[in-house]
């Protein structure tokens, strides 16, 4: 699965189709495929973040803006990474 070798962590993720908002203003994640997906603000800038970065200066970035233990934010980061490769929002690259 995604991100368990070392290896995995480094590789380029970028990003994948646009964002957007739904009539009632809820951020949007579309994929290539015109898919959308709702998604709350912190996932909109999780995306925004991934253009051309590697998981591990990923983890640093959000661990320099967040308060959180690092093992904590570790796992929220790549269970959010594997749901955005998942939904074809961000492409992997070695």
């Amino acid at each position: 699965m995604l991100l368990k070798r070392e290896s995995d962590t480094k590789k380029v993720i970028l990003r994948r189709g646009e964002v957007a908002n739904d009539l009632d203003g809820t951020p949007l994640l579309i994929n290539d495929r015109g898919e959308a997906y709702r998604v709350n603000d912190t996932a909109v800038s999780l995306w925004n973040m991934c253009n051309g970065i590697t998981f591990d200066d990923l983890l640093l970035e959000v661990l320099r803006i967040s308060s959180g233990d690092e093992e904590d934010v570790r796992k929220s980061l790549e269970q959010m990474v594997r749901q955005f490769h998942k939904i074809s929002v961000v492409e992997l690259r070695d």
